[in-house]
């Protein structure tokens, strides 16, 4: 059975339903990624390490991930922080505007509580490790290098370390803060899953071909470029394996988890034994799905018919 270790926050999701009302869900991009790998792989482990509170949104929080299937046993508890919260609000085309309330929230302080229950020996053995650009962003410096002292430990004991910058300008001083921070992920990653505009923000880098180049240098093996509308670019030690042309969605209603419904279904594909062109097709199916629906996650009745479907359309 694969196992996976997803490393990040989830939070309380409020999306506008009618006037005056919202719709609660849970969400975060490391936890939809967790969710969608689990949904794509059911026989696969899928864990998250994060921390919560121990109030009645918490409760509510980890007993979404058990209906999931997200193991939550290496969850830190905090006495005095809440989830954190965000709100979603979309134009026209559908494209995301967040509002956060997340500072000083729980899992900002997940690396400092996991130092006082036992640090990163506390944590078994897994196939792979996923962490997030956000998943650095929302830590104080000490504990984002906590955070890479426990992916490094992690990769040294066997596990394949896959990593998204899923850059957020709000979230950093400026990008020269956030691309140290995001290298210094990069050298420690097997599987680097970038998007043009994250380096082109970050490191000036316009083409695929410099952020192959880039990549490359920091011994990265597997790098998976999300070229917008040019499409998804896969490599193998540097070498062309896989372009995906970009079919888009006849309607974008919210591009809300796009990039991470992406990444937990090529992940979860990869560790089942699918070859990189195969996993890039399936999770760029779900993603063109996954735009067409409100909020991160989509129904778990439109994921299954999507999943046998496309299971259906390989035979």
């Amino acid at each position: 059975m694969a196992s996976l270790l997803v490393i990040g926050e989830c939070m309380m999701e409020l999306r506008a339903a009618e006037a005056n009302s919202y719709r609660r869900a849970f969400a975060g991009d490391t936890y939809n990624t967790a969710v969608y790998a689990k949904r794509w792989q059911e026989t696969s482990q899928v864990s998250m390490y994060s921390s919560v509170g121990r109030d009645a949104i918490s409760e509510s929080m980890l007993a979404n991930w058990a209906q999931e299937g997200v193991d939550a046993s290496l969850v830190t508890f905090s006495d005095e922080r809440l989830p954190g919260i965000y709100s979603i609000s979309t134009d026209g085309q559908g494209e995301r505007n967040f509002s956060y309330w997340r500072k000083g929230s729980a899992a900002t302080q997940m690396m400092a509580l996991l130092e006082r229950s036992g640090g990163t020996e506390t944590i078994p053995d897994f196939d792979c490790v996923y962490f997030t650009g956000l998943s650095l962003a929302i830590l104080d410096d000490e504990s984002k290098q906590l955070l890479l002292d426990m992916v490094s430990a992690l990769r040294s004991r066997g596990a394949k370390v896959a990593f998204d910058p899923n850059y957020r300008e709000k979230l950093w001083k400026d990008s020269a803060q956030a691309a140290h921070w995001m290298t210094k992920a990069y050298r420690l990653c097997d599987i680097a899953l970038p998007g043009v505009e994250d380096h082109a923000a970050l490191y000036s880098q316009h083409s695929v071909q410099s952020i192959c180049q880039f990549l490359k240098a920091e011994n990265v093996e597997e790098i998976v470029i999300k070229g917008g509308r040019g499409g998804v670019f896969c490599y193998l030690d540097g070498l062309p394996v896989h372009h995906q042309v970009l079919i888009p969605a006849a309607q974008q209603i919210d591009s809300t988890a796009a990039g991470d419904s992406f990444a937990g279904t090529y992940l979860a594909a990869r560790m089942s034994g699918s070859s990189c062109e195969e996993s890039t097709h399936a999770a760029a199916a779900l993603a063109k799905l996954v735009v067409q629906y409100p909020g991160a996650i989509i129904d778990s009745d439109i994921y299954q018919d999507f999943f046998l479907n496309f299971k259906r359309s390989l035979t």
